[in-house]
């Protein structure tokens, strides 16, 4: 059951003894008072039953945690001891010093995440929209948009290490099997592991001998896998209708990775034949990543979306994201209608690099009436040579440079680190908000 943030503020500790000797001018003093609280809560409510369960706890401090914890990057753990330590802290998600050592275990936080999802941290999100359109600090209609790749928290891939972990994966899946009726099998583990062990101990390896180790991985894990499937036709026959739940939670659980654990198979027996593998799978745990070719120093290939970011003034706003590598030249068009749905109108100046012109952007943004286009088109001869406000766009383009990589070095857009369903849009979203929400009390 939800509860809401209490339309008047309870009386506790803060209003007699600590609140009159907070500096105002410490940055969570100032965010706490940017957000409408209780707006957000009653938006939030709508993720929740309203009249059945355990009361959860107010939205007011998970949200409070979560900006805490993207803000100075701070782990779920780091971000609950915080609060525990630092009044600023406990203002801002509005705990009481009676009740701020056992108000919320961390992993309350994971589960927040999980409930709301993307569409929640969106309805976060407009809430601190909202407190910048309160500020006025959202002037003008200029549009600046780039794209960047937001890496996922995986190791880099290699062909021996995705089948190493596809084949552990699967006899851990096995040894569950067994333990809720399932047959034993000969497994091979011990060989497995010596073959994979000794390849790794090796520095330098010819095609050869990776081509060997390959060759026996892929043995190995197809049989362990074929093993895994006749253990689950095994306990899908003796199914009944009075099974746990956890059982069924288990079965649906592998028939999953079975699927992917096959794909994977069938893409490195393609590999080992020096096949081209199209929609090729990096990660067995996130099988959704894919590679992204960027060519680009020092890291020419990255795995984890590419983010289509929106720069508005100095906030920077996430507009599309996608896990293929699909060409600047596609997401204009996104662009700006995002701008559109965010701020009501469209814009009448535009800056972005070369990866988005083509003709028909040109004639695109030209339609939708934008007066002044700085897209420097491909080739030596610059449309834009005599153009007077092109220096100027030029250097608002530069800007948003600048602002992703703030973004990356102290808002965690270097690593998304959430492994949940859709966890790499939330990551992102929760970093920009932090950044957004700290920029506008800067201002002062």
């Amino acid at each position: 059951m939800y509860t809401k943030e209490p339309k008047e503020n309870q009386h506790n500790i803060f209003d007699d003894i600590i609140h009159p000797f907070l500096d105002k001018d410490d940055e969570l003093y100032k965010i706490t008072q940017a957000i409408d609280w209780i707006s957000l809560s009653d938006k939030l409510a709508t993720f929740y039953c309203t009249n059945n369960g355990r009361p959860t706890k107010p939205s007011r401090l998970k949200v409070g945690l979560l900006i805490l914890k993207h803000l100075y990057k701070l782990s779920d753990e780091d971000a609950v001891l915080a609060l525990k330590r630092n009044f600023y802290a406990q203002y801002l998600c509005n705990v009481s010093l009676e009740k701020n050592q056992k108000i919320l275990n961390p992993s309350s936080l994971s589960k927040f995440r999980k409930q709301i999802g993307v569409e929640g941290v969106k309805v976060i999100e407009q809430e601190v929209l909202n407190s910048l359109k309160r500020t006025k600090l959202l002037k003008g209609k200029k549009l600046v948009c780039d794209t960047t790749i937001v890496p996922s928290n995986i190791a880099y891939p290699t062909d021996i290490s995705l089948l190493e972990k596809t084949r552990r994966k699967t006899l851990e899946y096995l040894d569950k099997a067994k333990q809720i009726g399932a047959d034993r099998y000969r497994t091979y583990r011990r060989i497995a592991k010596k073959i994979f062990v000794q390849y790794q101990k090796i520095r330098h390896h010819t095609t050869k001998s990776r081509k060997k180790v390959q060759k026996r991985l892929l043995q190995f894990t197809k049989r362990n896998i074929d093993q895994l499937k006749h253990a689950l036709e095994h306990i899908l026959g003796s199914l009944s209708q009075n099974s746990c739940k956890l059982k069924e939670q288990f079965l649906k659980e592998v028939t999953e990775f079975i699927n992917v654990a096959s794909k994977v198979i069938s893409q490195q027996k393609d590999v080992y034949k020096g096949l081209p593998v199209k929609e090729r799978i990096v990660s067995i745990f996130q099988p959704h990543i894919r590679p992204m070719v960027r060519g680009k120093y020092p890291v020419e290939v990255e795995f984890g979306p590419k983010a289509l970011i929106n720069l508005k003034n100095d906030f920077l706003f996430l507009e599309d994201l996608r896990f293929n590598n699909v060409s600047d030249v596609h997401l204009l068009k996104p662009s700006i209608q995002g701008y559109k749905e965010r701020f009501g109108s469209l814009p009448t100046q535009l800056a972005t690099d070369r990866g988005f012109w083509s003709k028909e952007n040109y004639n695109l943004a030209q339609d939708y009436g934008i007066l002044k286009i700085a897209m420097e088109n491909k080739g030596k001869n610059s449309h834009l040579k005599d153009k007077p406000f092109r220096e100027r766009l030029r250097r608002a383009r530069c800007k948003i440079e600048a602002k992703i990589s703030l973004a990356k070095r102290k808002f965690g857009l270097d690593r998304s680190r959430y492994s949940i369903a859709s966890g790499e849009e939330i990551w992102i979203r929760l970093g920009l908000i932090a950044m957004n929400i700290k920029k506008s009390v800067d201002y002062g």
